[in-house]
């Protein structure tokens, strides 16, 4: 009888043996950066039916090595739940938008959530990866993290015996769009379309203080000093959480009119966008509505290219968009103090001198 690919076998074992009949499956293994497969023995019987009714039962997720029951082993959301409890029970956890990020490419491999991960294959994987490939790199990519953390996790944790994610092929779509800046006419346009469209006033909240759209939807009302002109928040880096942004004098009544609730840019029921949510509730009708074409990024984009045109000092500049700065020495280190960050005084810049650098750049509300 012809099993299926990736199923196992069974086969008669030479010899006089009590249990002649052996269930064994294929695996990769590694062996001086060389990748081989090699077959597994699982477990032995003493006729042919049994050896066959204990492969059916090991691809369905029931049994395991030495014919022991699997009920208690991971599903394929339980050792994710798991694996991301462990990778932020460290100090070097990722921040908020990786979690953000890996949860959305999570949800990707829905059709293996129920799954026992001691029936899974390479090939249940790269099925699901194949139906995204017409996705963004970025979405891949996590696709990607999401997998081979998690089962680097089983392995150390002998929750499998093998990785099949080694031999994974990721795929996706080029970037149909690259980052490119408002034009002086483009944000004449929307200071003039204020009161007219629905929400332009987020491009300009977003156009001025620089902020990446994630720091933007996260953004709590808590965190924004409307008296001192200043906001506190930011992702990603170590240089971007939790920073200082100053707010222009512009907007300083934009954002004033946008708080109330818990976050700054709440969707129905005071939640917070996702990203996507974001883009396909607003941000694409918003820019159809304006005649633009440009995605989110777009924004902090203009930000630097109007704070360089402006002259912002450099260490200011790179204070507010949050990347990384060396200090004298030459080693790099965090911007801000520790405890209340409102009560600090940054080691570089104060935050009136960080208030004052972002109003230098020009509001351009007529050509």
């Amino acid at each position: 009888m012809k099993l299926p690919n990736g199923y196992g076998g069974v086969v008669k074992l030479p010899g006089k043996r009590r249990k002649p009949w052996g269930v064994r499956i294929s695996i990769l293994e590694e062996v001086d950066g060389i990748q081989r497969r090699k077959r597994k023995y699982l477990e032995y019987f003493a006729t042919q039916k049994e050896a066959l009714a204990y492969l059916a039962d090991y691809n369905k997720g029931l049994a395991v090595h030495e014919h022991t029951s699997i009920s208690d082993m991971l599903t394929f959301k339980e050792l994710f739940d798991k694996w991301i409890e462990w990778r932020w029970s460290f100090k070097s956890h990722p921040g908020d938008a990786a979690l953000t990020s890996y949860k959305a490419a999570f949800k990707k491999y829905s059709s293996l959530h129920s799954r026992k991960i001691a029936t899974l294959h390479t090939a249940d994987l790269q099925e699901c990866l194949n139906s995204c490939n017409s996705m963004s790199s970025s979405t891949i990519t996590n696709m990607g993290i999401v997998v081979r953390g998690m089962w680097k996790y089983a392995l150390s944790c002998e929750l499998v015996d093998h990785d099949i994610t080694t031999g994974l092929v990721l795929e996706s779509t080029e970037a149909k769009q690259k980052h490119t800046r408002f034009s002086d006419e483009e944000i004449s346009k929307l200071w003039a379309s204020l009161g007219k469209i629905p929400n332009v006033d987020l491009v300009l909240i977003l156009i001025y203080t620089g902020l990446r759209i994630t720091e933007f939807l996260t953004m709590e009302c808590s965190n924004i000093n409307i008296v001192d002109h200043y906001m506190v928040g930011g992702v990603k880096t170590e240089a971007g959480r939790n920073r200082i942004i100053p707010i222009h004098d512009a907007i300083l009544p934009l954002i004033h009119a946008r708080m109330g609730g818990r976050y700054l840019i709440p969707r129905s029921g005071g939640q917070k966008y996702t990203t996507n949510g974001f883009r396909i509730g607003i941000w694409d009708n918003l820019c159809k509505q304006l005649g633009m074409e440009h995605i989110p990024h777009d924004t902090r984009y203009t930000f630097a290219a109007l704070a360089n045109n402006a002259g912002l000092n450099d260490v200011c500049l790179k204070i507010i968009l949050g990347h990384s700065l060396s200090n004298a020495s030459g080693s790099a280190f965090k911007i801000g103090g520790s405890g209340d960050v409102t009560k600090n005084v940054y080691t570089e810049k104060t935050i009136p001198e960080l208030v004052a650098e972002v109003n230098k750049i020009p509001v351009v509300t007529h050509l």
